[in-house]
């Protein structure tokens, strides 16, 4: 067995071992970044913005060291509101994440997060859609620069929009959808290969995540 593969399977076997439910020791943290950080310089991808074909795709979260105050003390699903998970841009409400996806469409540069999210009763599935667009440089050629511009919150389970707020305990008059200006962000894509995607972002958290072979939710792939 090759080194880039024990180490994969060793950073697989860390995500599968994983509670979502439960936040990981930070010794444990240390020890993922460790394999992550072993394995990075073996990419077979090293300079992925030539490459952008390599990171298209719909990606599955299976460990996110967010970086943020608000959210690094947290496991995968965890409590939270509308409010953080949109950049301050939908209300103040309270709902829990259960799942994160991140949706790379090359043709038309988007780079978006969805959000799985249910409320508090547990009665009423819905997703965050935050919109970016990416774009790169020579100097840096494994980050990515990210625009998150518009963002909205769409039901699941084919309720109205007005069930929607109602389930979330929103305003009738609020909008579910808002573009705003973007922050400015990057993440650096510093593994990639078939199924596996490692990035390190601007505000020092990491992640692991697995390419899905599922249609994209916000993009028209199908990988």
């Amino acid at each position: 067995m090759s080194s880039i593969d024990h180490i994969k399977q060793r950073i697989m076997a860390f995500v599968d071992d994983m509670v979502e439910t439960t936040l990981v020791s930070e010794t444990r943290k240390d020890e993922l970044r460790a394999l992550c950080d072993a394995i990075c310089p073996l990419t077979p991808t090293p300079r992925p913005i030539d490459s952008q074909g390599a990171s298209e795709g719909v990606w599955l979260t299976r460990f996110a060291s967010f970086g943020a105050k608000h959210s690094d003390n947290k496991p995968l699903q965890h409590d939270t509101n509308l409010m953080l998970q949109s950049f301050g841009n939908l209300p103040n409400v309270p709902a829990r994440v259960t799942k994160l996806h991140q949706e790379i469409e090359v043709a038309s540069k988007a780079y978006n997060n969805v959000v799985f999210v249910t409320n508090p009763k547990g009665d009423c599935d819905a997703v965050i859609v935050m919109e970016g667009k990416y774009s790169g440089d020579d100097e840096h050629p494994q980050r990515y620069y990210v625009a998150f511009e518009q963002v909205s919150l769409k039901a699941l389970g084919g309720q109205t929009d007005d069930a929607l707020r109602a389930a979330f305990g929103i305003d009738p008059e609020t909008p579910l959808s808002k573009e705003f200006r973007p922050p400015k962000l990057h993440s650096d894509i510093v593994y990639v290969d078939e199924d596996l995607r490692i990035n390190y972002g601007s505000l020092s958290g990491f992640y692991v995540l697995e390419r899905l072979k599922t249609p994209g939710f916000s993009v028209p792939l199908n990988h």
